[in-house]
């Protein structure tokens, strides 16, 4: 049986990191937890590469990197809270990170799928307050619904 998109063990609230790369690995680690990577080095390198080509932060203090890979089981939304505003690349400031992985080959577009449903809501002032208000995975779970 597939796993849901998101689990409460994908979704991290006050983290304190340095960096846009601390980051991508502490979501990689979680994920990894959850059995949701074959190889976590591999899926990172992705991630990064994918980040290399142009910033994932996308306005509204939000960020989603992302990477279709081999080395992911299953289609996955992780979601973190920062504790503070943090440089995710020269220019944009990031506070919600929205990192998703999804196997390739075998998923045709569904990372687009899932960043046009995220870019709907998150354009919405009222939704992103929702999620820094958000005590719960579960509430943040619900809010993201089905993207």
């Amino acid at each position: 049986m597939a796993k849901d998109l998101m689990s409460k063990e994908i979704v991290m609230f006050d983290v304190d990191a340095k960096d846009r790369d601390e980051v991508i690995n502490l979501i990689a680690d979680a994920m990894d937890k959850d059995g949701r990577l074959i190889d976590k080095e591999g899926y990172v390198a992705d991630v990064m590469k994918r980040e290399a080509g142009s910033s994932t932060a996308v306005g509204f203090s939000v960020a989603t990197p992302h990477s279709k890979s081999v080395h992911v089981k299953e289609p996955s939304l992780a979601f973190v809270r920062l504790s503070h505003p943090m440089k995710w690349d020269d220019s944009e400031e990031v506070e919600l990170v929205f990192q998703i992985g999804v196997p390739s080959p075998g998923q045709g577009d569904r990372h687009l799928e899932i960043l046009a449903g995220l870019f709907r809501k998150v354009m919405h002032d009222d939704f992103r307050e929702k999620l820094f208000s958000a005590k719960t995975a579960d509430e943040v779970i619900e809010l993201i619904g089905a993207v």
